[in-house]
């Protein structure tokens, strides 16, 4: 027979109790248990706290223990100016933005208390507006209008650091921005001309995925070094209308969204390592719409959105090394 140790070249560690802090992959014989024991990497959603109310195409910001969501929309109404705070548990409403908008879904600037949001859309049809605001933890002042009127973009990075990608200025764009903290600066295209996709990372090393281009769902990302757009890996699922999470694109997680034709909306999870691609577990609801925060690959949020009418859930997605044991029989 042949052993662990000629495969792999050692031997598998005795002790005699789990090892307190396990890493992705590791194996040990418990003694006193008498088994064999490893560590891989379990990824899963779990139900958080509800919005105080449900909407869809919020913008979303902050970690999941401290999370940031404002604007979004009630069909058939216009867009609201509520904006909640999450605690890892909770949500709690919070002072309104100053503009009621939607189709913000997809931006990920900021953290709870140096949030952002910018373009959007304030009523249905094409009413959107090129309008900045800037969180400081209680309150919304307005910013620097965007060099150029979009909604159902995309966008990640911080207060003082961000970017746009994409959108509809009424028909989809390739546009792409930069915000200093100040100003807008039009930047260079995109490559995939699209509405309604995800932007992940920061303005110097950014990312978007997704999104929707005449004739359906699309799966292509692009990569962002702060001036030149580069073509990336292709998602698993082509879909639009999704949302994510990640500080930096090289650990960052996409989730949710609708693929057309045939419609149907997605719960399909995938994190990108700067490489390639990974499936990871299924949300518990399949929806579009939806809001993402500036987490991590292994820990994010999935807010609000839309099935058969707009939900006020939360999901927690969670991803670590856990011990199991090896069935030997």
């Amino acid at each position: 027979m042949t052993t662990y140790r000629a495969l792999k070249g050692y031997s598998i560690k005795s002790v005699t109790s789990d090892p307190a802090n396990t890493k992705e992959g590791q194996i040990w014989y418990n003694r006193s248990a008498k088994a064999i024991k490893v560590a891989p990497n379990i990824a899963a959603w779990a139900s958080g706290g509800n919005l105080t109310a449900a909407r869809s195409t919020g913008g979303g910001a902050g970690t999941q223990t401290a999370g940031l969501y404002a604007g979004g929309q009630t069909p058939p109404g216009p867009g609201t100016v509520n904006s909640e705070e999450y605690n890892g548990t909770a949500w709690t409403e919070g002072n309104n933005i100053n503009t009621g908008r939607y189709e913000i879904g997809g931006t990920t600037a900021g953290t709870q208390t140096a949030g952002l949001i910018f373009g959007g859309n304030t009523s249905p049809g094409w009413n959107a507006v090129n309008a900045t605001e800037e969180y400081n933890g209680t309150s919304w002042s307005n910013g620097e209008a965007m060099a150029t009127t979009v909604s159902f973009l995309s966008g990640s990075g911080i207060q003082t650091a961000a970017f746009s990608a994409g959108g509809r200025t009424p028909s989809n764009t390739n546009n792409s921005q930069e915000y200093d903290g100040t100003d807008w600066t039009n930047g260079n295209n995109i490559n995939t001309t699209r509405q309604a996709l995800v932007g992940v990372g920061t303005q110097t090393a950014g990312m978007v995925a997704g999104g929707e281009s005449p004739g359906g769902g699309s799966n292509a990302s692009e990569t962002y070094d702060g001036t030149n757009w580069t073509t990336g890996p292709n998602l698993g699922t082509a879909r639009y209308r999704l949302s994510g999470s990640g500080q930096v694109y090289t650990a960052s997680l996409v989730f949710g969204g609708r693929f057309n034709p045939p419609a149907a909306d997605k719960a399909q999870t995938e994190s990108f390592d700067g490489t390639s691609w990974t499936e990871e577990g299924d949300m518990s609801t399949a929806r579009q719409q939806l809001s993402g925060n500036r987490g991590t690959s292994t820990a994010a949020l999935a807010v609000g959105g839309l099935t058969t009418a707009q939900v006020a859930s939360t999901e927690e997605f969670s991803a670590a090394a856990t011990t199991r044991t090896v069935d030997v029989s």
